[in-house]
């Protein structure tokens, strides 16, 4: 299930966060090849893993096998540090309930959480604890192709920019919108009945001390109960 660890809070799960450093590194730099992020004991730690990033492992059976970070856009990020030329000089979106989403990704593996695969649950999760925490919008640098994934899934996209080559490939800046109606596109389309939240390592709440809570629809069995549509959707 998906844990959720604020960065001030690091400290508290110091062989929790030291999986996710070395699942960073065997996933970014061995798979992907990002050369720039190579280190010699093997962690992925970059500038931006301070008090102020929100780590979202995904773990089976005490493993991590998949991970998300979310970074504030009031403080530095990839987007105002690494690659502000991406928006071609337009501005982008900034604000207290605005995060960045960077280092997606999930293991190739044949693992499932209740037999749905982890990748649909690492993509599912991230949605439902921007809703349980009150994060309103996400910032994503991505390629096309995951953008088409995000659109078919539920989330509310908006281009910031044309695409520019990064690397040797096309990355696009664009808003994505979690939403209740988007959480239950998600389950349908992967079949997941509950929350894909592990409440008990849900400590990760960025704007109150007081501890996540679950949404109440997740706990509803599907295709049995008519969810009202929320206020704005």
């Amino acid at each position: 299930m998906l844990a959720t660890i604020l960065g001030a809070a690091t400290h508290d799960y110091a062989e929790l966060m030291e999986q996710v450093w070395r699942f960073r590194h065997r996933q970014f730099v061995e798979r992907l090849g990002w050369e720039a992020c190579r280190r010699p004991d093997d962690r992925e730690i970059d500038q931006f893993d301070g008090e102020e990033a929100i780590h979202l492992p995904l773990m089976v059976s005490g493993d991590v096998v998949g991970y998300s970070r979310l970074l504030p856009t009031l403080k530095p990020h990839l987007l105002s540090d690494v690659y502000p030329h991406l928006m071609d000089g337009r501005d982008w979106p900034r604000g207290e309930r605005i995060f960045e989403w960077t280092r997606c990704i999930a293991e190739i593996s044949d693992k499932t959480i209740a037999g749905v695969p982890i990748s649909n649950i690492l993509m599912t999760g991230v949605m439902e604890y921007c809703l349980v925490a009150g994060i309103e919008t996400l910032l994503v640098e991505t390629h096309p192709k995951l953008v088409n994934l995000l659109v078919t899934t539920g989330w509310e996209v908006m281009p910031l920019a044309a695409p520019s080559m990064l690397e040797g490939s096309l990355i696009l800046p664009i808003t994505a919108k979690p939403s209740m109606a988007g959480l239950l596109r998600h389950h349908e389309l992967y079949g997941i009945t509950g929350s894909v939240l592990d409440i008990e390592m849900a400590h990760g709440n960025p704007f109150a001390p007081s501890p996540l809570t679950r949404l109440a629809f997740v706990e509803e069995p599907h295709g049995t109960v008519q969810y009202p549509r929320m206020a704005g959707e």
